[in-house]
């Protein structure tokens, strides 16, 4: 039954479903950058993202980062909720300046 949902995805060539990825993170994060937020790290990069379907109007990642500004270039990890929108993926809450976390 998958490989029909599947193939009329393809065919029909509409959006299915699909957990994101880490680019799909990453531009979500740096499309909160226009909105002027100063909680925006320009130079954070998700490195690692494990999402979860829950079949729900988000989906929640664990993901692994870095500042590459922090010259040690320590590992952070946070849990992130994005949704997908009409002009794509949104992140709803998660990944805060670096600064503001606590090492672990």
């Amino acid at each position: 039954m998958s490989y029909l949902i599947l193939l009329a995805c393809s065919l029909v060539s509409f959006a299915c479903s699909q957990l994101p990825d880490i680019s799909i993170i990453q531009t979500a994060y740096e499309r909160e950058s226009t909105s002027g937020s100063k909680l925006h790290d320009k130079a954070l990069r998700v490195l690692n993202a494990k999402c979860h379907d829950d079949a729900g109007p988000q989906v929640l990642c664990e993901v692994t980062f870095i500042s590459t500004e922090d010259p040690s270039e320590r590992l952070y990890f946070d849990i992130v909720a994005v949704a997908q929108t009409d002009d794509g993926w949104v992140l709803k809450s998660g990944l805060c300046k670096p600064e503001n976390k606590v090492p672990r």
